[in-house]
């Protein structure tokens, strides 16, 4: 009986190269050259400059998939988004609904890309495989997903021709992005700087010197605690109305708002950071004789930190949507992402609102991202940090 040989081992001095076709991939060129046959737009069969470049990507797409290889998959991506594109930049000057070779071509190429990003990013690595490789296939998906979204919303609001006072194309927002984007600044100043950075401020001071009071303190523990966890689950939308009647319609109120939803998550993670420390080092520490100022920030304090930027983590994404619905809820001068918005809504232009929207989430993942800096240059010797270095 003659003794099997895998693909890839050497025989005879040659090594066979192992090939596994990307069938996802194989199914989605095939898809967009049969796109090419149909009708594209319901006012014109042709495909005018389309044809010639996404006859050639589909059939390069093909041949890649065939081929299988690691290389040949990375290659996939930008040439599925190029194709996708190409489908998409053509139909949306027509301002006219696509056919079934329009979608055949913007979803073939699509899964060809998709394909390509599976097969790079879930395929078992080998142990000699370099660290610039291993971060090429970390941050593939993270940087390709983004981008076919977006193919897949601006090609279907293509297709189906959604006029944008409906439901706004990316090109829409877009250009009312660049049209607007002194004006969306200026609400940007107000709503994160005036409000949401002071708001944020305040709420860490008190609540780090709260935590610090009730940690020491017995009494305050089992009196104070039971209430902070009482108060920071009620809900902002009941609470906005009271605050913007205390301290009035403009920005002072909306930084009301988010020094409270920063305070309380704030108090109850540091106390017990500050309270839940290894019983262990803290009698060696008092073992030789070190005073509670020493134990405080030799022990507690650094112990507490992971906590603290847990709960400033948190807060930086709850305090820009409680914002936001502040501004909604107190209506005040118009000013702020949140007025922006609602007042759009209001006029129906749904492409400023997805703009103000962009500018939001941008500089909400700016914030989150500075935390996560910060919590690493600070706790950099914490052991979730060493696992993520292996």
């Amino acid at each position: 009986m003659r003794p099997t040989v895998a693909a890839n081992e050497p025989v005879a001095g040659i090594v066979r190269p192992r090939i596994r076709p990307l069938y996802t991939s194989v199914v989605g060129a095939l898809l967009a050259l049969a796109g090419l046959l149909g009708p594209f737009a319901a006012s014109s069969s042709g495909y005018q400059a389309l044809g010639m470049a996404a006859g050639w990507i589909g059939i390069l797409c093909l041949l890649l998939s065939i081929v299988g290889r690691d290389w040949a998959a990375a290659a996939l991506l930008p040439l599925g988004v190029a194709g996708a594109w190409l489908a998409v930049s053509e139909l949306w000057p027509l301002s006219v609904s696509g056919e079934w070779g329009y979608f055949a071509l913007l979803w073939g190429f699509l899964l060809v890309a998709l394909g390509g990003v599976g097969r790079v990013s879930l395929v078992d690595l080998p142990q000699d495989t370099t660290r610039l490789e291993r971060n090429f296939r970390r941050l593939l998906p993270p940087a390709a997903i983004p981008f076919v979204l977006l193919l897949i919303w601006q090609g279907l609001v293509s297709g189906y021709a959604v006029p944008k006072g409906i439901f706004p194309g990316v090109i829409d927002v877009w250009s009312q992005l660049r049209a607007s984007f002194v004006v969306l600044m200026g609400d940007s100043y107000v709503t994160f700087v005036k409000e949401v950075l002071l708001g944020f401020g305040l709420g860490l001071v008190g609540g780090f010197s709260a935590a610090i009071a009730i940690a020491f303190s017995p009494f305050l523990q089992r009196g104070f605690l039971p209430l902070a966890a009482a108060f920071g689950a009620v809900p902002i939308v009941g609470l906005a109305p009271v605050l913007g009647r205390a301290f009035g319609v403009n920005w002072e109120s909306k930084a009301a708002v988010v020094v409270i939803v920063t305070f309380f998550p704030v108090v109850l993670n540091m106390v017990q950071g500050l309270t839940q420390v290894d019983p262990l080092k803290l009698e060696l520490l008092r073992a030789y004789a070190a005073k509670p100022r020493e134990i405080f920030f030799e022990l507690r304090l650094p112990n507490s930190l992971p906590y603290l930027f847990n709960a400033l983590k948190l807060a930086a994404v709850i305090s820009v949507v409680s914002v936001i619905v502040a501004e909604f809820l107190i209506p005040g001068p118009p000013e702020g992402l949140g007025q922006r918005i609602s007042l759009s809504a209001r006029r129906g232009a749904f492409d400023v609102v997805f703009a103000a929207i962009v500018v939001t989430s941008v500089i909400s993942i700016a914030f989150y991202s500075l935390l996560s800096l910060v919590e690493r240059w600070l706790t950099g010797w914490h052991p979730s940090f060493r696992e993520e270095r292996r």
